[in-house]
């Protein structure tokens, strides 16, 4: 599975937001833009990565089960 993310970095104010992205909406992006964004990039990153990876894994065990 791959997913998509867009940064777009704003001028003025240094601050980084989400573009356009192809990440799940059950995923918290919103949230974790807010809470990591612009300063901590790296946790942002790790954190949008355990999201996806979580759900990836469920949903190849339940294709599993099926």
């Amino acid at each position: 599975d791959s997913f998509q993310l867009e940064l777009q970095a704003c001028r003025e104010s240094r601050e980084l937001r989400i573009r356009r992205h192809s990440v799940p909406p059950f995923i918290p992006l919103r949230r974790l833009e807010r809470e990591f964004l612009p300063g901590r990039l790296r946790e942002f990153l790790a954190t949008l990565w355990q999201l996806l990876s979580a759900f990836v894994a469920r949903r190849q065990q339940l294709t599993l089960l099926q």
